[in-house]
């Protein structure tokens, strides 16, 4: 945000809030997207403490955040501990800041936040981002336990608020808050056009060697086996192998494009697609080519990507596992009315399912679909996040 639509903001609002989290970085995905997704809707620049193992000074130049580097050294370089010169520099840069929004927990950068608001009497947010999930808090239990018992508690109990992208996150982290100060606010997703779909989906297909007609099915996320890319492939395959489609994208995680491709059946080596990362347009064709969207992680703290094909108007195939799955539309059957929704995490289920949706007609998918579509539009739209947002601020207080 140049300085100049910085002025503009603070002559229209109370407040001038900022952003700050952990090392700013593409390669975080969706909490990368969500950071982004707080600035825009807030209109507040991004501080980031970076972990000081590289120099990502040249990201700024793409997404306009402030970074200061913390200690890199082998010891302290997951504290995000500040230096004398690095925590004075922080202090100008906030200066004129009146609410300052925490993303993420476990780091030094909470406890800077929570004296800067003592000191300078001014309110602070936390956004946990599924730090306080119980599947999380198994990762390093001890660490993150002693964390929220030295640390943790105060900082949560002086936070305005405690934003949460999904009533499940914020039911699973009740436990942790010393105080009733949490709030559900959904992060955005874009709502295209569909006007021009048809066209959209020939010429993905096309470049892909998709027949115009067959059924296609989407994959979207890193390649981890939380996420379960291999076990989508099997699941298709048991399923749906003769007659759709499969297109698998994401960046690598733990897995790679060409360990998800080994697994891959040899007679299915003509349907299924693994093409690896797609952003902007290239993942919005994608989604406006297929016709189904499916997730079989183990867990999804918000989602976007299973947000992002509701908006598309795709009919989704999710696990439990997905947070914001118990607040979309339930149809007559009690499943959602969106998709199918899977009791489990089994491989057999999964394939029924995509079984059923390979087996409805075009005209189902796209009924299905709209119901999503029409679900995300009244509660995921980048209008509905800023007003929401807009209205914590106006009452924000600072900390008693």
């Amino acid at each position: 945000m140049t300085a100049s639509h910085r002025a503009t903001f603070r002559n229209s609002h109370p407040l001038g809030p900022w952003n700050l989290c952990l090392t700013h970085d593409p390669s975080l995905a969706g909490l990368y997207r969500a950071v982004n997704d707080f600035s825009t809707g807030l209109q507040a620049p991004i501080l980031s403490f970076d972990d000081g193992r590289i120099d990502r000074t040249g990201l700024s130049a793409t997404d306009g955040a402030h970074r200061i580097r913390c200690d890199g050294s082998f010891i302290f370089r997951d504290c995000h501990l500040l230096s004398r010169a690095a925590t004075q520099q922080a202090e100008r840069l906030l200066s004129d800041a009146s609410l300052i929004v925490v993303h993420s927990l476990f780091r030094a950068h909470v406890a800077w936040a929570r004296r800067w608001s003592l000191q300078h009497g001014k309110p602070y947010w936390i956004v946990p981002h599924g730090c306080l999930d119980p599947w999380g808090l198994r990762h390093r239990a001890v660490r993150k336990r002693l964390w929220l018992s030295l640390s943790g508690t105060p900082c949560l109990a002086d936070a305005d608020r405690v934003v949460f992208s999904s009533h499940k996150e914020h039911d699973k982290a009740r436990r942790w808050l010393p105080k009733d100060n949490g709030v559900v606010v959904h992060w955005p997703v874009a709502l295209p056009d569909l006007a021009n779909r048809t066209d959209r989906r020939m010429r993905f297909r096309s470049t892909y060697g998709i027949p115009g007609d067959a059924r296609l099915l989407l994959y979207v996320g890193r390649l981890h086996t939380m996420k379960r890319p291999t076990d989508t492939v099997r699941a298709f395959a048991a399923a749906a192998g003769s007659v759709g489609y499969l297109l698998i994208v994401g960046m690598d995680g733990n897995l790679t494009r060409s360990q998800v491709q080994a697994a891959i059946p040899p007679g299915m080596l003509q349907r299924i697609r693994v093409v690896g990362e797609l952003n902007g347009t290239s993942l919005s064709d994608a989604m406006m080519a297929s016709d189904v969207f499916v997730s079989l992680s183990r867990r999804e703290n918000y989602g976007y990507a299973l947000c992002d094909a509701l908006a598309h108007g795709l009919p989704i195939i999710a696990t439990p596992g997905h947070d914001i799955i118990g607040e979309l539309p339930v149809g007559p059957s009690g499943d959602i009315a969106c998709g199918w929704r899977l009791e489990n995490d089994r491989l057999s289920s999964a394939a029924a399912a995509i079984a059923r949706a390979v087996s409805c007609s075009a005209a189902e998918l796209t009924s299905i679909g709209l119901i999503g579509r029409e679900w995300a539009t009244g509660n995921l739209s980048h209008r509905q996040f800023r007003s929401s947002l807009f209205s914590l601020t106006r009452i924000a207080h600072s900390p008693s």
